[in-house]
């Protein structure tokens, strides 16, 4: 498996909010992340649901800034979802505590990202015309803090994506245009910069591609709630440095959406999304060998009464993409499962035939098209080689269907 950290973060019971008992600071960062992860620009105080929803993360964000009183972000969301509720006075006393704090918010969850504007008729008409296209790929063997165990194949997996974005025959990227961090680069701040440089220099017309492969995090109740990317530079110490110095998904989702212009964006994790207990797990036959450590975790409690058998897919941070224009997320396994590297191959399992699948095509189909195939392979291969399940698995907002990787630009 793609190396998963037992990072025991207090996590929510299934559907709901709650303020952990053992440790209220932590359990409160992880409860601010699930706000995050369900508010929407839908959620509406005027329907029954979302009044519902709306009060029981008043609620929650108050007890967290309780325990976390100088959590700057505990503050801001408890004051935009009083806002919401029409709680004036609440909302006030969020704003001068912020103020205290001197935080600045760069956008209000409650409203609509540009990103959810379709493109004119014209280039709906055009959807392979692409102006310029821009890459961030990041990938991360090795971590400073040394509770974070080394991961094989992640950095020569980016390595091969490059490789393949820059190839004429291939992505036809410029390389000048392809964003490459790994290991001791790919600290939050040079990710951030990352992102940055995509917001400034990605326009509407363009194509932005960002690939991931690190450690992930996942939460020990709920599968569906992957909170962190390790980074280079990730700290364990406790929740508070934890939240500081990783890369939360709800946050990569709200800058893809908010900040990025680009209205085609492919999002592409070879991440850990299970597992929530460190157990190192031997090579198997034929050399390959699960991505670091995991354990399997259950199904969410809905999905068992239900008697459902399929493990979910994508962590709830995924679906606020769908609310964005062309958005793509991929992602190299379900929620549940985990995701295997082979030392034949020297690679994971789904990097290395998803760029297979890309440089056969020469980049020029289409992702709706492409990514059917990648999945039956990685799970064919897994299952035969490893005697494992792994089903790699994507989901598209409207327009990102027919996105096309290798597409020719018109600069």
């Amino acid at each position: 498996m793609k190396h998963c950290v037992a990072l025991f973060v207090m996590v929510l019971a299934v559907g709901q909010f709650a303020r952990a008992d053992v440790d209220g600071c932590r359990g409160a960062l992880d409860a601010l992340n699930r706000v995050k992860e369900e508010i929407t620009p839908q959620l509406s105080p005027q329907t029954d649901f979302g009044r519902k929803r709306l009060e029981t993360m008043e609620t929650t964000l108050e007890r967290g800034t309780h325990v976390c009183r100088d959590f700057p972000e505990l503050w801001f969301y408890r004051m935009v979802v009083s806002e919401r509720l029409g709680n004036k006075k609440d909302q006030d006393y969020a704003a001068e505590k912020l103020a205290e704090l001197n935080y600045q918010a760069s956008f209000n969850p409650f409203t609509m990202p540009a990103a959810a504007t379709p493109p004119p008729p014209s280039e709906l008409q055009a959807p392979t015309k692409v102006r310029q296209k821009w890459a961030l790929v990041v990938g991360i063997d090795s971590f400073t803090d040394k509770r974070i165990p080394s991961l094989h194949y992640s950095v020569k997996d980016s390595s091969d994506f490059v490789d393949f974005l820059q190839d004429p025959k291939g992505g036809q990227f410029d390389p000048s245009h392809i964003i490459h961090l790994a290991n001791d680069k790919a600290t939050l701040e040079g990710i951030r910069e990352g992102l940055g440089r995509l917001r400034v220099d990605a326009q509407p017309d363009d194509l932005v591609v960002v690939y991931l492969s690190s450690h992930g995090s996942a939460r020990d109740v709920d599968p569906n709630g992957v909170s962190y990317v390790m980074l280079h530079d990730t700290n364990l110490d406790d929740a508070a440095t934890l939240y500081a110095t990783s890369l939360q998904m709800i946050d990569l989702v709200q800058q893809i959406n908010r900040e990025v212009k680009a209205r085609r964006v492919v999002l592409v994790l070879d991440t850990c999304f299970s597992g929530d207990a460190l157990t190192s797990l031997e090579a198997g036959a034929g050399g390959t060998a699960s991505r670091g450590f995991s354990a399997p975790v259950p199904l969410d409690k809905a999905a068992e009464a239900s008697g459902a058998s399929t493990p979910p897919a994508f962590s709830a941070a995924f679906q606020n993409l769908k609310i964005g224009y062309g958005r793509a997320v991929i992602t190299a396994s379900r929620a549940s499962q985990e995701s295997w590297e082979s030392a034949k191959l020297k690679n994971g399992y789904f990097t290395h035939y998803l760029i297979d699948a890309l440089r056969t095509s020469h980049g020029a189909e289409p992702l709706d098209h492409l990514f059917p195939e990648v999945r039956s392979l990685v799970s064919t291969k897994v299952k035969t080689e490893v005697g494992a399940s792994q089903d790699p698995s994507y989901e598209f907002s409207q327009g990102a269907d027919s996105i096309v990787i290798g597409a020719a630009t018109s600069m």
